[in-house]
């Protein structure tokens, strides 16, 4: 295993608001073959990319955080779970990534942004640029438990049903044109 991997690097600072998080580099296994490589991914512009693959389009920031010449500018928000689909509904009727049809994707849909290959965090840097080793929720609420929903992550890689009132990062998506 090789640590530092370029163009993937990247030392996460701690960032306000996340608690729990430790400073860390991103690792990935080098002879590993990645599961979401960076040709997948097309179409990067005003913050969204669309996986070729899932035909879905993706925000590339975390909700509370701004593309700002290629990069992720600000604070991620966390939210509650019904906090994240409240959002997306503010988003789509503000207007202010374009589309009206955002949403908290499934945990299916959230899996297919996980890279594998690599841990802290278990995503593609380069698609996701700074994008924090920590829990996103997904829009997937847990069958065994009321009040519960399931998470993604993306520190080590995991899924995690958790309390619906645990506040977490959130990736909005939608179906691709």
């Amino acid at each position: 295993m090789r640590t530092g991997w370029v163009p993937w690097a990247f030392s996460l600072c701690l960032l306000p608001g996340l608690q729990g998080l430790a400073q860390a580099q991103q690792t990935c296994q080098p002879d590993a073959r990645p599961s979401s490589p960076t040709s997948r991914f097309t179409g990067a512009d005003e913050g969204h990319i669309t996986d070729g693959l899932t035909q879905l389009m993706w925000m590339r920031c975390p909700v509370g955080q701004a593309w700002v010449s290629g990069a992720c500018q600000g604070s991620p928000a966390r939210l509650d779970w019904s906090a994240s689909a409240a959002e997306a509904k503010r988003i789509n009727a503000s207007g202010e990534h374009f589309y009206n049809d955002w949403r908290v994707p499934s945990l299916r849909e959230l899996a297919t942004v996980a890279e594998r290959q690599c841990t802290h965090p278990r995503i593609n840097l380069t698609v996701f640029p700074g994008t924090p080793a920590a829990p996103f929720w997904s829009g997937t609420p847990s069958l065994q438990t009321a009040d519960h929903a399931y998470s993604l992550d993306f520190a080590a890689g995991g899924v995690v049903p958790l309390v619906q009132s645990t506040p977490l990062l959130v990736r909005l998506v939608r179906n691709a044109p």
